[in-house]
């Protein structure tokens, strides 16, 4: 087992030092190896770093020219590219491009006018191409997204909030967006609502179904996945899911006393070292030379332990409404154990354990009742429910 330890250490440790170099050598390549591996934006990068330090770099000049038109060729043919293909979806990538082209010009732009000069640098406005390329995204993304939701399908409806949030990110403001987007929200989500079923043949108090229905389920709430453990109007649940209990056990009293002895040895005083004359020694100072002396000391514990515990055990069950199908069972069970201990003392009370001492004189609790026990499984069993759905959460998304 510790060789399995020492192993993982030393594999962390490698991949540790081996993203550590990669990063080191990274930041120490040139701008010369990024322009000759194609890297242009890590090389325009590395270029204007070394000369907002250093203007008088020649070589960083000549790389920076070269990259930076190697870089824009390159968007330029691309976006070229997309233009010519006739397809109504190319707009959000021409956004991506032209604010592209346009951060790389204010990267270069930092530098001081001589150096722009000597690169016979020439300011391009991108702001028309990145504007018109914006609304003829939304527009797309806007029709596309409307039409989708217009199918009232609810994979369909998570499709197209993802284009009104496109639409939004380009115009906050667009022509009735949040409206569209709560629409897409309330088609896409799936409801689930959570149920308790007795089908032991125990009795339950009102108050252990009410404490039950309390879980909070808010808290597993996702993008299109809601839980409600009430159900709210005509809302339509999409899932249900069963809490269903089938077995609640309680355990009899028990009492039980155990005898048992604690025994401490302590210091009791000292004894002089004789020599073989039967004289006190005495050590270089001229003081007498002393042992400490010891002796056992005992306590006889008569210690009462009282013992009840309950389990309460059943499934999860996972219905899919629209076909009436169950579609996953997982078990769950939680237990709960009541103790108490008390204890009397005979002896030295000097020679107990703190635990023990801490039980000697203690008032005996009274046992729970059945129905108490029982209650008190509540906040195990929903923590358990809780951790079961948590882990299930996908299934639900369909």
């Amino acid at each position: 087992m510790k060789i399995g330890v020492n192993c993982m250490k030393i594999i962390r440790l490698y991949f540790a030092t081996v993203i550590f170099l990669i990063t080191v050598l990274s930041s120490c390549t040139s701008s010369s190896k990024h322009l000759e591996r194609g890297n242009y934006d890590k090389a325009i990068s590395k270029s204007v770093s070394k000369l907002l330090k250093n203007p008088d770099k020649l070589n960083e000049i000549r790389n920076l020219k070269k990259a930076y038109a190697l870089a824009n060729k390159k968007d330029v043919d691309r976006i070229k590219q997309l233009q010519l293909s006739g397809q109504p979806d190319i707009y959000d990538d021409l956004v991506s491009y032209y604010s592209g082209m346009m951060r790389r010009q204010e990267s270069v732009e930092r530098l001081p006018d001589e150096i722009l000069a000597k690169l016979k640098f020439e300011h391009v406005d991108y702001n028309n191409q990145i504007v018109e390329a914006k609304k003829k995204a939304a527009e797309y993304f806007y029709a596309r997204g409307s039409q989708l939701l217009e199918t009232n399908d609810k994979i369909n409806a998570r499709k197209a909030y993802s284009d009104f949030m496109k639409v939004k990110k380009y115009f906050p403001a667009y022509y009735q967006i949040d409206d569209k987007i709560r629409q897409a929200e309330a088609v896409g989500i799936n409801n689930v609502i959570f149920y308790l079923s007795n089908e032991s043949r125990t009795a339950l108090p009102k108050d252990f179904e009410n404490e039950i229905l309390k879980i909070s389920l808010k808290t597993l709430n996702k993008q299109w996945l809601n839980f409600d453990t009430r159900e709210w109007g005509d809302l339509f649940y999409d899932y249900s899911i069963y809490l269903t209990l089938k077995e609640i056990v309680v355990s009899p009293e028990l009492v039980k006393e155990v005898h048992y002895t604690e025994v401490k040895t302590i210091q009791d005083g000292f004894d002089y070292v004789l020599d073989e004359n039967g004289n006190v020694k005495k050590d270089t100072s001229g003081n007498d030379i002393k042992v400490p002396r010891y002796k056992e000391i005992s306590c006889d514990i008569i210690e009462t332990r009282m013992n009840k515990s309950s389990r309460v055990g059943g499934s999860l069950d996972f219905y899919d409404n629209r076909g009436g199908q169950l579609i996953k069972t997982m078990p769950v069970i939680s237990e709960f154990v009541f103790e108490s201990y008390t204890a009397a003392a005979r002896g030295n009370l000097d020679a107990l354990k703190e635990e023990t001492r801490k039980k000697v004189g203690m008032k005996p609790l009274p046992f729970p009742t059945d129905l108490q026990i029982i209650f008190d499984t509540n906040e195990d069993l929903k923590e358990r429910v809780k951790r079961i759905i948590s882990s299930n959460r996908n299934i639900l998304l369909n």
